[in-house]
């Protein structure tokens, strides 16, 4: 074994290297981000913005964002989709250092020199890999003729003359190496015709950088390079993928809620204010601005819900952690449906509307969500009014006196949103399995529900208006074997009503199943995401029509929603009656929300009855009244057994037959 070491002062070996390293970082880069930039756009992506080309909601809330937070949203839109960004000046900087290396390598004569030299018995002969014996020979002989001493010129020049004679001896080991069987074990087994071949041993860097001044320079590198970079990097990354939950938050954060779950109180009223103290203990605010504290947060959120002004350097601070509540109130949602406490993922809920609208949660909120209210002449002016629903039983002039709108054009838009801001309304919610016509002992039913999506503007639509023809459902094989098929084929959500958030967002409804009896969460919450919003355009104001019929009214052009959840237990075992109370809650919409009980029937499988999942007995006295409250949103639910969560009061009923009087 050799005991000294050849240094690679003809750069034959680092250069290899270097491209090598390089090319395992840079490959992976370039294919990622090439993806990016290049990639189609997801079906769902193509949905979602022909859906809101034609939405006014998204078509208002763009018009109504102020300059400070499209500022904001440009440059967190770009984030994803700019050109000029480190990573990709990154990749431009590394091709260039390869296409640097390439040209080193191609004009490297001794690296040239080494490829020649390269033994290829199959290349010297000018035969392929599959040539027979009679195909090498013939080659041997004509290249023989060409290059053997006899038969060059006279001439030639001594130099080109031991080439030759050279080329000769090469072409000769090359036939030895295909006919010549032990001369062929060698060539095999050694790479070369003659055996083992001579191996120096060396070090890929020049001379100068292990035995000159550099030398410690080289040994600090590798030191830092090995014993602290690299490490780094490593626990960086493993820390990273280790600290945060599936939800998508830290797991700090997660801890803290956790904490604050179990330590939580009966006795303690759960309000905005809790959640917003929770929130502003998140680890994510830390790691972006560790130079505040918790108070500052808590400032900061508070600052954005009640629409007030702070410092210019404070602006996008608050922009940036209102925009993160989105994912943390998702993180706690899920931690309290753990948890199986309805009352704070309600109180989660509310407080993710109070950050999207920019209001805090109060009487008045439904109200003050709207564009250009004057809130405090609105408070003094508001005649009791709370909801959307007893808004519209007022003319758009006297709409404008109450809301303190005195121009034109932003009374319109008022009145616009106010008129496109969904309203749900249940038809019918019933619990099914899949071919069988009641719930049976041990089955898995799914919540099956009906909603018809209306406006606060429009005339009380008593449900028995559409027909169970209208409600059916398709009962083929493929229905019955993915009952939850056809919800994918209803339209996506389009953009939200939402100018002070940071960032555009996409409505939900959030499903919250609990059981009657204690009010517990069974299962974790499932979201609407998909529902048509059409009927939001029909017009069907209820203070110009006096009663529905046949000339004003047709429930088949009217779209029924249908949303279905999976329940996450099996029913019971035996037979019975279950009731479950089923919360359906807006994240972004004040007065939005439902809360109704669907009573879940067990039967055996031998009965044959058909059993309904509501009372039709509440239905029938409730329809009694259904001809005086036409007036007022929350009256026209009188007649259903699912009643809104924000309904008017008697006194505002009253309020308005004074009015009227």
């Amino acid at each position: 074994m050799p005991q000294n070491y050849d240094y690679d002062e003809g750069s034959e070996t680092w250069p290899f290297f270097v491209l090598t390293m390089v090319l395992a970082v840079l490959l992976p880069m370039t294919f990622i981000q090439l993806k990016k930039l290049f990639r189609n756009k997801s079906d769902e992506e193509i949905e979602l913005e022909k859906v809101n080309k034609t939405d006014k909601l998204s078509s208002i809330s763009d018009l109504l964002t102020n300059k400070k937070i499209n500022k904001f949203r440009s440059k967190f839109e770009s984030k994803t989709s700019n050109l000029f960004n480190w990573t990709n000046l990154f990749i431009c900087v590394g091709w260039l250092v390869v296409a640097m290396l390439v040209q080193v390598i191609s004009n490297n004569d001794k690296i040239r020199e080494a490829a020649i030299g390269s033994f290829d018995p199959y290349d010297l002969l000018g035969v392929s890999v599959t040539a027979s014996d009679k195909e090498i020979k013939s080659a041997y002989r004509k290249l023989s003729l060409k290059f053997h001493p006899d038969k060059v010129a006279k001439d030639i020049t001594e130099e080109e003359k031991n080439s030759l004679e050279e080329m000769y001896v090469q072409i000769s080991k090359a036939y030895e190496a295909l006919t010549d069987e032990l001369v062929k074990q060698n060539y095999l087994m050694y790479g070369h015709p003659d055996g083992p071949q001579s191996q120096t041993h060396g070090i890929a860097l020049p001379s100068f950088l292990v035995n000159g001044l550099v030398t410690p320079i080289v040994v600090i590198f590798y030191v830092l390079v090995l014993s602290l970079v690299l490490p780094y990097l490593v626990s960086k990354w493993w820390s990273k993928t280790q600290s945060y939950t599936r939800k998508g938050i830290h797991i700090k954060t997660a801890s803290h809620f956790v904490d604050r779950m179990i330590n939580y109180k009966p006795s303690e009223i759960v309000t905005v204010d809790l959640i917003i103290e929770w929130l502003s203990h998140a680890e994510e605010f830390k790691l972006l601005f560790p130079s505040l504290n918790s108070s500052d947060f808590k400032r900061l959120l508070y600052s954005h819900i009640n629409r007030t002004s702070v410092k210019d350097s404070e602006e996008d601070i608050k922009f940036r952690i209102v925009a993160k509540c989105h994912r943390l109130l998702n993180g706690l949602l899920d931690i309290a449906c753990g948890f199986r406490n309805l009352e704070i993922a309600m109180a989660s809920l509310d407080t993710f509307k109070c950050i999207v609208q920019a209001i805090p949660n109060t009487e008045y909120s439904e109200i003050l969500q709207l564009p250009h209210v004057d809130k405090e002449h609105f408070i003094d002016n508001s005649e009791g009014i709370h909801t959307l629903g007893k808004l519209f039983t007022y003319s758009d002039e006297k709409i404008g006196k109450i809301l303190g709108v005195k121009d034109e054009q932003q009374l319109k838009e008022t009145l616009s949103v106010a008129s496109h801001l969904p309203i749900l309304k249940v038809i019918r919610a019933e619990f099914k399995v899949p071919g069988e016509k009641f719930v049976v002992t041990s089955s898995v039913p799914h919540l099956n529900l009906k909603l018809l999506v209306r406006s606060a503007k429009h005339k009380y639509i008593p449900i028995d208006k559409f027909t169970d023809e209208l409600l059916a459902e398709e009962e083929d094989f493929e229905s019955q074997r993915d009952p939850f098929a056809m919800v994918l084929e209803q339209p996506l959500l389009p953009y939200s009503y939402a100018p002070y958030f940071p960032t555009k967002r996409v409505n939900n409804w959030y499903c919250l199943v609990s059981l009657q009896k204690d009010n517990k969460i069974i299962q974790t919450p499932v979201p609407v995401e998909r529902l048509s919003f059409r009927n939001l355009d029909k017009d069907l104001d209820k203070r110009l029509i006096k009663e529905l019929d046949d000339k004003n009214f047709d429930p088949s052009e009217w779209e029924i929603g249908t949303f279905k959840v999976p329940l996450g237990q099996p029913a019971p075992k035996e037979k019975g009656d279950a009731y479950f109370r089923i919360v359906l809650k807006s994240t972004d919409y004040f007065g939005s929300d439902l809360d109704f009980t669907v009573e879940m029937k067990v039967r055996d499988p031998v009965e044959e009855k058909v059993e309904e999942v509501y009372s039709e007995e509440d239905e029938d006295e409730d329809s009694e009244d259904s001809e005086d409250e036409d007036e007022s949103d929350e009256e026209d639910e009188s007649d259903s057994d699912y009643t809104d969560i924000d309904t008017d009061t008697e006194d505002e009923d009253e309020d308005e037959s004074n009015e009227k009087k």
